[in-house]
Parts: structure tokens; sequence; C-alpha cells
């Protein structure tokens, strides 16, 4: 076996295994934290939320997205 062949080989399965132990150990999107606010009844109204922290809601009216770049 020439040289270049081992070289291959062992780069090959260095990627393998690193691909490998990835898909094994690497957290899938289900995992992901979990962020729905929810209490021992189920979910947390607005309400309970404005009462708790003293801050109220408001409406507000939606003109359009401005991300800084002229056109």
């Amino acid at each position: 076996m020439k040289m270049q062949d081992v070289k291959t080989l062992i780069t090959s399965g260095t990627i393998l295994l690193a691909v490998a132990l990835y898909m094994i150990f690497g957290r899938s999107p289900a995992e992901e934290i979990d962020t729905t606010v929810t209490d021992q009844q189920g979910s947390i109204s607005i309400e309970q939320v404005e009462e708790k922290t003293g801050n109220k809601r408001f409406d507000v009216d939606y003109i359009k997205a401005y991300d800084g770049l002229s056109l």
C-alpha cells in the first residue's frame, strides 16, 4: 500500500468517526430548550403576567420593518 493511500484511509476514517460520534451524541432539534411558559395549571395568561410584573400590555400599529439598509 502506498503512503498516499494510508493517509487517505486515515483521513477518511477520522472524518467518518467524527460524523458518527456527532450523530450519536449531538443534540437533536427536539432537545432544544423549551421556551414556552407554563405553570402547574398550564399556560400563563396575560392577566397573570400583568399582575405579577406590574407591566401593562398595550396595542401598537405595525408600520414597516427597517433593517438599516437604504435601497
